[in-house]
């Protein structure tokens, strides 16, 4: 299982962008976000509208707590296939900033899909 780096990088004008903004993974990754700005962000997840979800830091769709700048997320996220059924063997998590809710530029996805099962290899 890898892990992946998502940078939180100045955008300019006063605000700041996620690096990639859409962060390719598969199911039991890490993620985790590198605040390299002087603001504190905190990525959160949202619908496919960039609406909040009603989520608990115990939940497995919470992403992060607050990030101070020059500091990276606690938790690392692990990515969580959603509890529907059938399960998806593709699907997207959507979030955005938090403190900074309503920064379009501070919205990003990880598009995210079920880990490659192997036949087991037995001798014949």
């Amino acid at each position: 299982m890898p892990d992946w780096t998502v940078k939180i990088v100045s955008s300019g004008a006063g605000g700041a962008k996620f690096s990639p903004s859409a962060q390719q993974a598969q199911q039991d990754d890490l993620v985790c976000w590198n605040n390299t700005t002087k603001e504190t962000h905190q990525p959160w997840p949202t619908d496919q509208n960039y609406n909040p979800l009603d989520v608990a830091r115990s939940d497995p769709q919470y992403l992060s707590d607050e990030i101070p700048a020059g500091r990276s997320s606690r938790p690392s996220y692990d990515v969580a296939q959603p509890a529907v059924k059938p399960a998806p063997a593709n699907w997207t998590v959507y979030y955005y900033c938090a403190t900074h809710p309503d920064r379009i530029s501070e919205r990003g996805q990880i598009v995210a899909q079920q880990t490659p099962t192997s036949l087991d290899d037995t001798d014949s």
